[in-house]
Order: C-alpha cells, then structure tokens, then sequence
C-alpha cells in the first residue's frame, strides 16, 4: 500500500516559546561572620566597663573630696549604717537561698547569719577592722571548697545535709579566723581619718558602676553568660582571674601609686587621673570574661540550655530593675570596703602606698572577679543536680 507523502508539514512554521523562569528573589545579605560579632561584643563589654567605671570612680571621688572635710566621728556612724545595711541584705539573700525558711530552725538561722552580716559590714566600713575581713575571706575559700559536695548530692536528704554542713562551715570558719586574726592583731580601728569619707564615697560609685552595667548592658552587642550552667560560670571566673589581677596590680596599685601625691589627700584634681586609669583594668576584664565565656559556649561546655543564644545583639538601654542593682551594689560595695580596710591597715603598719596598693589590690582582684557568681549565689544559683545515667543490662552470651 501506498501512503502519499504529508505536505502539510512542509507548511508549518514552527515558533520558539519562550518559558517564563522562575522569578529569582534577590540574594539576602549573609549574616556577618562568628568573629567579628564575638570582636564586636568584647569591644563593647570593654566600653561599658570602661564608661560605667569612670563615671562611678569620678562621681564617688567627688563624693570622698566633699566629705573629707566634715566630722570624722559622724561620717564613721553613716559609712557604719551603710556597711550595716550591705552586709545584713547579702547575708541574708545568701542564707535564706543556702540554708531555706521552710523551718523555724531554719528561719532563725537566716536571721542570725542576717545579724552577724550586719555587724561585720558596719565594722568593716565604719572601723576597717581587718580581722572580720580575714574572717570573711577564710570562710568564703573553704565554704566554696566544701559548697562541692552538694553537686554529687544523690537525694534531697544528702543535699540538705551539704547544705547544712555549707552553712556550718561558713559560721565556724568565720568566727575561728576573726579569733586567729584578732590574736595577731589588735587593732581593731584604722588610724586614717580619711577612711570613713573614702568609704562613703565608695557607695556612690558602687551605685553608679551598677546602675550603668544594669542599663547599658544590652548597649551593642554582647555575650549572654547565663548560657552557661553554675560549673561554667565558675571555670570562666577561674580562667579570666589572672589577666585582671595582673592588670589590676599594675594599674590600679603601681601605676596608681605613681600617679597619686605622695602624702594622703583628697583633692580631686589629684586623684581623677588615678582613677581613670585604674578603668582599664575592668575594661580588660570585661573582654577577656565575654571572650572566655564564648569559647566555653562554643566547645559545648557547660551549656545550660541549648535555646539560650550566646550571642546577644544590640537591644538599645533599658531601664534598669532596682532589685538587681541593691544587690550588685551591696556586693561590690562590701568587696571594695575590705579593700579600703586591708590598704589603710597596712598603711598604719608603715607599708609604702605603692607596696599597700599592691597587697590590697592583689586581694581584692581575686574576690572582684567572683563578685558575679556571689551575687548568682544570693539570687538561689549553685551547682546543677547530679545527673544519673542508667546503664542497660548487657544481653547474656
């Protein structure tokens, strides 16, 4: 059979269709790089260190230089109400979170702790007496050794029991160091007459440091240290301690020294510059804490929750909640009074400013560094519950 060939198909123009594509979104802007952003927020944990520390310093030293012109008996009863006043609120923030209310016993040993803390503040502050202080530090280095033996606490009955025993030893080791420190040294009031107005000047600036800290903190970017659990707080306070104390020693104390008038004073113009450096050393501090608090984070240490972001962007100041700066102001005021009291002790002794400066800036920068995780401690944070792992039974052979 024979088929004719199709002619229509020589007639047939064939036209290119062209297909619409896909409209391409344009491409967003990549997200800068972990780097910069952890560059950028240590740079501004140094600022807002920096910033807050010379106002406080500068509005406190004003402070002292007003003061040190009045009575000196009267400025010891204030600056002895406010020691009063710190050490009574910490001590009691830091018992009833430790030791609990849920008894009477417990009730009356919160109260006691709340007495003992007031008394030692206002002798501390009014009086400089180096003896609590020593008391105070020796407690505090044991009563955080033995503070370890709740974390491998298997029940509520051997928690409560290190607990107990945390409270114990902080009352004991206390009482026993004052008496050590008391056989060594009997002078319970320093000589210096400037002492109280220092000190009073001191709760200005402890105020001011932390109403700043508490409003400008979110001020460009930072690091969010509470991504970290209670154990990773305490290891980047033990990894940042040396950097600050160096810096603090050398700027606060030496180049401080050098800086200041060679007899006591308190004129203001010869004591801003020292002030002002003595600054850097926090900002140094600032950094090297955000830094040390990242790396953690980053090696999947410590982590207390995964949905916590440790890098904060920038949120603008905020008003700042009055509750966290009493607390924060109560502890760095009472940190920097044992300061005072230890430098105008050894002052009295006949120690030179610079090697006084030295000894008690050395201490101070050991407990200043810590001075976060005290006030994690009044707010009911320590370390976290052992975790029990249970094993399966392997299958028989």
């Amino acid at each position: 059979m024979y088929f004719a060939p199709n002619r229509l198909a020589d007639h047939v123009t064939v036209t290119s269709i062209e297909v619409a594509s896909p409209a391409v979104a344009p491409e967003s802007p990549s997200p800068p790089r972990t780097g910069s952003r952890i560059v950028a927020a240590c740079f501004s944990h140094a600022t807002r260190d920096f910033v807050g520390q010379s106002l406080g310093r500068l509005l406190g030293l004003g402070t002292y230089s007003l003061l040190s012109t009045l009575n000196e008996t009267p400025l010891r009863i204030s600056c002895g109400i406010v020691g009063a006043a710190s050490g009574g609120r910490l001590a009691y923030l830091i018992a009833r979170q430790q030791i609990g209310t849920d008894s009477y016993a417990q009730c009356t040993a919160v109260g006691a702790c709340a007495v003992v803390g007031a008394l030692a503040g206002g002798m501390i502050a009014g009086l400089g007496s180096n003896q609590i202080v020593a008391g105070f530090a020796a407690s505090s280095l044991l009563t955080a050794a033995v503070s370890v033996t709740s974390s491998p606490a298997c029940d509520a009955t051997a928690a409560k029991d290190a607990g107990e025993l945390k409270a114990g030893t902080a009352m004991a080791t206390s009482f026993a160091a004052i008496g050590v420190a008391h056989w060594c040294d009997h002078q319970w009031v320093v000589g210096s007459r400037f002492y109280p107005a220092r000190n009073l000047g001191l709760a200005v600036e402890s105020s001011m440091i932390e109403i700043c800290k508490s409003s400008f903190e979110h001020l460009g970017p930072s690091v969010n240290r509470n991504a970290l659990n209670f154990e990773g707080k305490v290891v980047a306070a033990l990894l940042g301690m040396a950097p600050y104390v160096a810096a603090t020693v050398l700027l606060n104390a030496y180049v401080s020294s050098l800086l200041q008038p060679r007899n006591e004073s308190s004129a203001f113009a010869e004591l801003a510059t020292p002030m002002i450096v003595g600054g850097i050393a926090n900002a140094l501090r600032g950094a090297t804490n955000a830094c040390v608090v990242f790396k953690l984070h980053s090696r999947s240490r410590f982590v207390a929750n995964e949905d916590v972001e440790i890098l904060k962007d920038h949120a603008g100041a905020q008003w700042p909640t009055a509750e966290t700066v009493l607390n924060k102001a109560c502890v760095r005021y009472l940190l920097s009074a044992c300061r005072n009291a230890v430098y105008a002790r050894l002052r009295d002794s006949g120690m030179s400013v610079a090697q006084a400066s030295e000894i008690a800036q050395g201490v101070y920068a050991c407990y200043a560094q810590c001075r976060d995780l005290i006030h994690d401690v009044a707010r009911g944070e320590g370390w976290s519950e052992p975790r029990i792992r249970i094993r399966a039974e392997a299958a028989p052979a």
